[in-house]
C-alpha cells in the first residue's frame, strides 16, 4: 500500500494532536528525571511516529510544522544554554566546554589541516599563533570571540538539530551555533544531519 503525501501529512497531524492531548491530560505520570530546561523544551518537539513494519520510514521533517509554542519554549532554553556556555568560556574551563561538544565537532576542530587554516586567519597570524590542538583552538579562537554570544532566534533543521542565530547590527542573520540533540542533551555540533 502506497502512502500519498497528503495522507502522510494527515496522519502526522493526527499523531501530533494526539501527542499534545495526551501530554496535557492529567493521567498518571512517571517520576520526573532531572533534566535541564534545554532538554525538556526540546523534547516537546520530538514526536516519534511508529510506522507499520511493511512501510518504509520516509516522512521528512518539515520545520514549518514546529508550533510557535514549541519554538518559543526551545528558544528560551537555548538562550539559557548559550548563556551557560558563555560562562564556561569566560572561566576558560576547557573541560566543561569539551563536555558540551559533539564527537563530530571535536574531530573536526582537532584536525591539523583545519587548525592550520584557522592559524592563517589574519588576526591570528599577526599574533604569531600556530594552533595544533583543540585546546589551542579553544584558547585562541573560542575564548577571545565567544564569551558574550547572544541568541536572537532559532531555526529547526530537524527534531534533533537547530541553528542558534544571532542578528548583526546591519540585520544579517548569522549562525552562532549548530545545536544537536544527543539522547536527552543538546551539544554544540557542526550541523550534520543523521
Amino acid at each position: 500500500m502506497r502512502w500519498s503525501i497528503k495522507r502522510a501529512i494527515s496522519l502526522l497531524a493526527v499523531f501530533v494532536a494526539a501527542f499534545f492531548a495526551q501530554s496535557c491530560a492529567g493521567g498518571p505520570k512517571a517520576a520526573p528525571q532531572p533534566r535541564s530546561r534545554v532538554e525538556s523544551a526540546a523534547s516537546v518537539g520530538s514526536v516519534v511516529i511508529a510506522e507499520p513494519a511493511s512501510q518504509p520510514a520516509s516522512v521528512a521533517f518539515d520545520p514549518a510544522t514546529v508550533t510557535e509554542q514549541v519554538k518559543s519554549a526551545t528558544f528560551v532554553d537555548v538562550r539559557e544554554f548559550i548563556e551557560s556556555i558563555n560562562q564556561i568560556i569566560r572561566r576558560q574551563d576547557y573541560d566543561a566546554w569539551l563536555a558540551h561538544l559533539t564527537e563530530d565537532y571535536i574531530q573536526y576542530y582537532s584536525d591539523p589541516v583545519v587548525l592550520l587554516q584557522y592559524s592563517e586567519y589574519p588576526i591570528i597570524k599577526r599574533s604569531g599563533i600556530k594552533m595544533k590542538t583543540l585546546k589551542d583552538y579553544f584558547a585562541d579562537v573560542v575564548y577571545p570571540s565567544r564569551q558574550n554570544d547572544k541568541v536572537d532566534d532559532i531555526e529547526f533543521v530537524d527534531e534533533n538539530l537547530i541553528k542558534a542565530i544571532t542578528v548583526s547590527l546591519k540585520g544579517d542573520r548569522n549562525i552562532l551555533y549548530m545545536l544537536e540533540k544527543h539522547g536527552d542533551t543538546w551539544k554544540i555540533g557542526i550541523g550534520r544531519q543523521k
